[in-house]
């Protein structure tokens, strides 16, 4: 990427170039000044849009004759340079015809009279130092489209790459980014702080030459205030001063860093802040701005994402962690108890054993339940063609309720189930119809189909129904209307969209809950 950095003198004059090289040198202060270059009238014909290397390409200001623009080919070309590209013409007299071809060449700025001697102490009277200071200054360190479109092209190769990043490769691919983006935008230093408690720490650096970076507090940022209200601060170099001005001291007044600070957003918090930095002269532009805060968007959320994925790990070891108390330190003791519990079934009356027999059944199915929540990876396991009556029939066993009952209207098929699963699912349903029904509960289920031949199965009790402001959240992990754990019937839901069905529950002189075998229908016994 390069910027526009010299000042192009258009002729074939020597003197005129001699003079130019002299102001140019005069207006910036020697070791501050652009590069001056010429190009002769005929090499800037020459040149085509094809050609590599433009003759006014890396211009931040044009200086020609009223003899270069009188032929209306040269007048032309330097009449279609760009807005921010100013021309300056030195007129050879101070004519209405001088004047009428600098207009021509579209001329941003005159300078009429001769040069003045070429001595060091006259070098500042001539007009034309004045005029490259007003007209130049500003343009010479602008960002331009090409430049622009250059670097859009950098950030879609970083943006990619940051979105593949696993985990181990974060730092490196941050880092490699910065690198990439840093040389292409000709910057001296990146820096991407992060926040770490009240400071921010230089976690990441790109500084070719070296530079020394250390932890900063929030307010040591320019414009902290801004920043923290995730706006860009931007500051451009001092202008350098002539060497006529001088401070205090008697020495030169030279510029100062041109900065970018950039906020890194995350989750609507200010997770830290990327800084590009540059010692050359430098006016950002909104286009460039841009494109940093475009690309301190792609480190923030490649940065939170990977923050979540670590923190998803820390949970997920904390779950398997739990599964296995639940797994050991709860199942052994409450096999212990059921076991005794049979011994005991009968030598106690049943108004005593039936509670604590209902209370061990309770408690085995909260931990499957908690199992089923807790478990990794896919919630079914392999599937195969079964029976769904002989399934729900099979999980009726379970319930512990004598005066329930259980109905089978009509033969339902056989679908492509994982039979354990599947039997979880009318295990939490019966057990969802006795404690919203009691345990005299009278339970129906059947095949249905929906009118557009969709078939499925209902699960029908003759209990209250479910009340119609909790329909939405009825399937809700933790919710529940009967003093339960309200896992039961998240798990069932679970299960069902695992399958590729679909379940829904209304109301008819009780809770009728459906299932849609959306994957394929089930399969009638011949």
């Amino acid at each position: 990427m390069h910027r526009r950095s010299a000042v192009t003198y258009v002729g074939d004059d020597p003197d005129a170039r001699a003079r130019v090289a002299r102001a140019v040198e005069t207006a910036w202060d020697g070791a501050q000044a652009p590069e001056c270059r010429a190009t002769a009238t005929g090499m800037l014909l020459e040149a085509t849009e094809g050609t590599d290397l433009q003759p006014l390409a890396d211009a931040c200001g044009v200086v020609t004759t009223t003899e270069a623009t009188a032929d209306p080919s040269v007048a032309e070309r330097l009449a279609a340079t760009p807005d921010t590209l100013p021309v300056i013409v030195v007129l050879e007299a101070a004519t209405a015809e001088e004047f009428r071809l600098a207009l021509r060449a579209g001329a941003d700025d005159i300078v009429s009279g001769p040069a003045p001697a070429e001595s060091e102490s006259d070098s500042e009277t001539d007009p034309l130092v004045e005029r490259l200071r007003d007209a130049v200054e500003l343009e010479r360190v602008r960002f331009g489209s090409d430049d622009a479109d250059r670097l859009r092209e950098v950030l879609l190769d970083s943006g990619s790459t940051l979105m593949s990043t696993r985990s181990d490769e974060v730092d490196t691919k941050i880092s490699w980014t910065m690198e990439n983006v840093g040389e292409h935008a000709e910057l001296d230093r990146i820096v991407c702080y992060l926040r770490e408690d009240e400071v921010l720490d230089p976690t990441y650096v790109w500084c070719p030459d070296g530079c020394d970076t250390s932890s900063r507090a929030l307010d040591e940022f320019p414009g902290a205030e801004r920043l923290s209200t995730f706006e860009n601060v931007v500051r451009s170099s001092v202008s350098p001063a002539p060497a006529t001005e001088r401070d205090a001291s008697g020495e030169t007044r030279t510029e100062s860093a041109a900065t970018v600070h950039v906020p890194l957003v995350a989750d609507w918090e200010l997770i830290g802040v990327l800084a590009f930095e540059t010692d050359a002269c430098r006016v950002w532009t909104d286009d460039e701005v841009d494109l940093y805060r475009t690309f301190a968007d792609l480190i923030a959320y490649t940065i939170a994402r990977n923050n979540r994925r670590l923190e998803l790990r820390r949970r997920t070891e904390q779950l398997e962690q739990f599964t296995s108390v639940v797994s050991h330190d709860l199942r052994n003791p409450l096999n212990v108890l059921s076991g005794y519990l049979e011994t005991v079934e009968g030598e106690v009356s049943p108004s005593t054993y039936d509670p604590m027999d209902r209370a061990v059944t309770r408690m085995e199915t909260l931990i499957d339940n908690l199992l089923m929540l807790a478990k990794r990876g896919e919630t079914i396991g392999e599937t195969e063609l079964i029976s769904v009556t002989a399934v729900a029939e099979e999980a009726w066993q379970t319930v512990r309720a004598p005066d329930a009952t259980l109905t089978i209207a009509d033969e339902i098929g056989q679908v492509n189930a994982d039979p354990n699963r599947l039997r979880q699912v009318f295990e939490n349903l019966f057990r969802n119809a006795v404690d919203h029904a009691g345990p005299s509960v009278a339970i129906e289920i059947g095949s249905r189909t929906d009118g557009a031949g969709c078939e499925g199965m209902y699960i029908a009790d003759d209990g209250p129904g479910v009340p119609s402001d909790v329909h939405g959240s009825l399937f809700d992990s933790g919710f529940s209307t009967a003093d339960s754990s309200g896992i039961g019937l998240a798990i069932v839901d679970r299960i069902v969209d695992a399958h590729g069905w679909e379940v829904a529950v209304r109301n008819d002189d009780g809770a009728v809950f459906e299932v849609s075998f959306e994957a394929e229908a089930p399969i009638r016994p011949a």
